[in-house]
């Protein structure tokens, strides 16, 4: 049985995707306004990113089926915790202004969201278990993008927390922290192998 596909626009944001149950609940105006501004301030960067030497990065394969990426949003409770794809990778099947999305910033984007307030009510943060990367323009990225999103979202600032496996990318970040950068303040959470 062939699932109908969803193509339409909305927010500046074009969907072209199987129809999926309740993704209207997740998919709303604001949402995709919202991933609307990131793309359009950080879009290019992250497909800059490209291919790394692992072979992860930017790849038309889109490995995450629609209906996961709708379902995992629409879990109760919803996790404190999301873990996006790497930046780098492109969403096939949401677009801006004829560009794919990142897939990192749709995962990212869409959980923030629609749970970072709920979880500062319930007295806890959102979290991002980053994917493995080994470059600082991939740690300073996403700590922009944390920011830009407490903005945004009118979050206070440091809200948006961290965890990385990467030893490297953790010492990384300590690193920019001593330098005074403003993204270094986020709090970035080494993981014990």
């Amino acid at each position: 049985m062939n699932t109908p596909e969803l193509s339409i626009t909305i927010n500046g944001i074009a969907l072209s995707a199987p129809r999926v149950p309740r993704q209207k609940e997740v998919l709303t105006a604001e949402a995709l306004s919202f991933l609307a501004a990131l793309h359009e301030e950080f879009g290019a960067r992250a497909a800059a990113l490209g291919v790394r030497e692992d072979g992860s990065g930017a790849d038309p394969v889109i490995e995450a089926s629609w209906r996961a990426l709708i379902t995992k949003q629409l879990a109760e409770p919803a996790s404190s915790i999301v873990r996006p794809r790497c930046l780098g990778r492109r969403e096939g099947r949401m677009f801006h202004r004829g560009e794919a999305l990142s897939a990192g910033l749709v995962d990212f984007g869409i959980h923030v969201h629609h749970n970072a307030r709920r979880l500062l009510a319930e007295g806890r943060a959102p979290y991002v278990e980053l994917p493995p990367f080994d470059r600082e323009e991939e740690v300073t990225l996403w700590q922009e993008i944390f920011s830009r999103t407490e903005q945004l979202l009118e979050l206070p600032e440091g809200t948006i927390r961290a965890i990385h496996l990467n030893k490297r990318a953790a010492a990384e970040t300590r690193s920019a922290r001593t330098a005074g950068s403003t993204g270094g303040r986020r709090r970035l959470a080494e993981a014990a192998a």
